[in-house]
């Protein structure tokens, strides 16, 4: 027999008492109504002649068909809160009725060709939060100069999110928003199709966002962290994860306010030797990364409570890390502790992530050292190299199958080959980096370079012969031949 539980249980889940697509000209709420959710309604448009209640003030019409803003939504004078998100809109330049009284705007998930006008022309003065993610085309209408008039403009929000819409090039854009406090320009959802490229932070644009408190550029294409980003003085959080960024610059450190660090899934080979200035820092996630040691100032950090460095290549690590109420270190080059008191903090920071392993990671055995007093440490830099790029050839010509005709019979020419790309070793990272370094002008021996030093010089001589001139001296031979 089915209980009053069961029934429930049952029933179809229903938002207002609707269950399937609705017809909203058929619509007639009360005067003294001021929220109503029309979302995931199935509806293509709001009829002209549907009446809102004049005291609405917040509006849901998030997951239907909408293909342009409904004129009756645009006659809301009141309303503050509209969630017009996971749509089909493509524009939304009319200024609405409530440009002044609006708050939050959520236009998400759309079809949008370019943001929305009237917001940088009319300033609506309570707008604060504002949604722009996954518009995809979002920046189709900037030509013919209408991207430089918008950089005209200031706008008063406060909470932008603009992650994967594609303003890789018209990153400029941020700098009509001022008073931004809360920023999501990157997102941890991969979509590389869509993401927002930003090469460095700061970025132009940002430059002109100094009261951020909360800065997410998350899968972002991110390789440098410029030393003038301690402008951030407010900054309270910061995610840097699934990027390309092989270090930070000593000026991080000045993030005084700084209390979550998020720098997962990088390529990060060191910190900041001046790490111990982060007071305020109460959460460092530093997983998935190159990490071959830790800068001895970590144990300075005294409000620190959660430190996540699985997955790096470390060899030990300070006793005083020990104490802290969420740690995970296993997947280092180092016995990983099993004591009950570590596995409760371990389980406590694993609570809501998934496929990690314990242990130890197994360490890859090093070849010798070839060192030979009669090279510099750059030439033998470069050699190593150079190995290591004739070793990849060599490789793929052993993969190759073999080319007699009388081989074809047997049965190892028809056995499938596949030549997977194998993870360095932690010298091989090191070299890896050093050789980045170089290729950016840090480090500089003489032929490191694309083109060599010696070949530039040679060309140089060749372009501009030395003009020789003569003059007359002990040894020159002035006399003819009937002298």
């Amino acid at each position: 027999m089915e209980t009053s539980d069961d029934a429930d249980k049952n029933k179809k889940p229903s938002i207002n008492g609707f269950t399937k697509e609705i017809n909203a000209s058929a619509l007639i709420w009360p005067d003294h109504i001021t929220s109503i959710d029309l979302s995931n309604k199935s509806m293509v448009t709001v009829e002209d002649c549907v009446k809102f209640p004049p005291n609405v003030v917040d509006l849901n019409l998030a997951y239907n068909a909408l293909r342009e803003i409904p004129s009756a939504v645009l006659g809301i004078a009141k309303l503050k809160n509209l969630d017009i998100s996971n749509n089909s809109i493509k524009y939304f330049d009319d200024t609405p009725s409530f440009c002044h009284s609006i708050e939050t705007l959520k236009l998400g998930h759309n079809s949008l060709e370019g943001p929305p006008y009237w917001i940088w022309t009319e300033n609506p003065r309570n707008l604060t939060h504002l949604d722009l993610n996954y518009n995809i085309d979002i920046t189709e209408s900037f030509k013919n100069g209408y991207f430089e008039e918008l950089l005209q403009y200031k706008t008063p929000v406060v909470h932008l999110i603009i992650n994967n819409c594609r303003i890789g090039k018209h990153l400029e854009l941020l700098s009509t928003f001022s008073k931004v406090k809360v920023l999501e320009i990157g997102s941890e959802k991969l979509s590389h199709l869509f993401t927002n490229r930003v090469l460095e932070v700061p970025c132009g644009g940002l430059e002109n966002c100094c009261d951020l408190e909360k800065l997410n550029l998350s899968n972002t294409h991110l390789y440098n962290v410029v030393a003038n980003v301690d402008m951030f003085v407010s900054l309270v959080e910061i995610n840097l994860s699934q990027n390309y960024i092989s270090g930070l610059p000593n000026e991080f450190c000045n993030l005084h306010n700084l209390k979550y660090c998020i720098l997962s899934f990088n390529q990060i080979l060191y910190l900041p030797d001046e790490m111990g200035k982060l007071k305020n820092l109460v959460v460092l996630l530093v997983d998935s990364n190159e990490l071959c040691t830790l800068p001895d100032s970590i144990v300075d950090l005294k409000n620190l409570e959660v430190l996540d460095i699985y997955n790096n290549c470390l060899y030990e690590i300070p006793d005083e890390i020990m104490k802290l109420a969420e740690l995970d270190l296993a997947q280092n080059y180092f016995d990983e502790p099993d004591d009950e008191t570590y596995l409760e903090k371990k389980e406590k920071l694993r609570l809501n992530i998934v496929d990690r392993c314990d242990g130890r990671k197994l360490e890859q055995a090093l070849p010798d050292s070839e060192h030979s007093s009669n090279t510099t440490d750059d030439e033998e830099l470069i050699q190593h190299l150079e190995n290591i790029s004739k070793s990849k050839k060599e490789n793929i010509v052993r993969n190759d199958p073999p080319s007699s005709p009388e081989d074809w019979d047997s049965d190892d020419y028809w056995v499938p080959r596949f030549c997977s790309a194998t993870s360095l070793t932690p010298h091989e990272k090191w070299i890896e980096f050093v050789r980045r370094k170089m290729e950016a002008g840090n480090f500089c021996p003489v032929d490191a370079h694309p083109v060599s030093i010696t070949e530039k010089v040679k060309y140089e001589k060749l372009c501009n012969p030395q003009i020789v001139q003569e003059v007359i001296g002990q040894f020159d031979d002035l006399s003819d031949d009937d002298s």
